[in-house]
């Protein structure tokens, strides 16, 4: 990229998230692209920490458990980002849950509870007991400003089969603005941060001490 691409992408970026943060982004797109690094904060969610719901918005919302029938559906829809990947974890024992407002489908969510999530291309991770994987969130547009995101936090420790689990765990990129504050928005705290450099099985993974007393550890196929 060109001095003057920089500064172009730099002023946009700056005007959405002001000009630290967007300094922030363009440094870390860089070290992302030419030297294969990665910084992930881990965050999670305990069910004691979950966003009080608004009892007026929540009696229009509903969610129910995916069907591999439904997601086959909405892959044909692009406007879903349902691709070949979430397919294949969906056959590997992973739950997407749906989301609705007022019976319309509005969004979904996935839970990986088998303790051994893959969250990125060749990087797997153990999580400790008590803790499910939650990732690959989406609300469709029109959809947005419904509270969709923290209804369905609380109908996964609702629903039978994680009604016994203490929180969730994911992970946010750390230049990823937008996401950090619906996390936060939804009860979400950051844990740590990791390192990862390089790209799949290959790649080495630096964690810091805090995730690994809570129970974090890179697992290697």
């Amino acid at each position: 990229m060109t001095a003057r691409g920089f500064m172009y992408n730099l002023r946009n970026e700056a005007a959405r998230v002001g000009y630290s943060r967007a300094l922030q982004t363009s440094m870390y797109s860089v070290a992302k692209r030419r030297m294969q690094i990665r910084r992930i904060e881990v965050i999670y969610l305990r069910r004691e920490d979950l966003s009080p719901l608004d009892p007026q918005r929540a009696a229009r919302l509903s969610c129910r458990v995916a069907s591999e029938h439904d997601l086959q559906n909405m892959r044909e829809d692009s406007d879903w980002r349902i691709g070949d990947e979430l397919i294949e974890r969906f056959l590997d024992g992973d739950s997407c849950l749906l989301s609705f407002v007022g019976g319309e489908l509005g969004g979904y969510t996935w839970i990986h509870d088998g303790g051994r999530p893959e969250i990125l291309p060749g990087f797997r991770i153990q999580i400790p007991d008590g803790y499910v994987y939650n990732y690959a969130g989406f609300t469709l547009p029109a959809f947005r400003g419904f509270g969709l995101q923290s209804y369905r936090h609380h109908q996964i420790f609702e629903r039978p089969k994680w009604s016994s689990h203490e929180g969730l765990i994911g992970y946010v990129e750390t230049t990823n603005w937008s996401s950090k504050k619906g996390q936060s928005k939804s009860g979400y705290r950051k844990l740590d941060e990791l390192t990862l450099m390089g790209h799949g099985r290959s790649s080495v993974a630096l964690l810091p001490r805090e995730l690994r007393d809570f129970g974090i550890r890179r697992l290697h196929d």
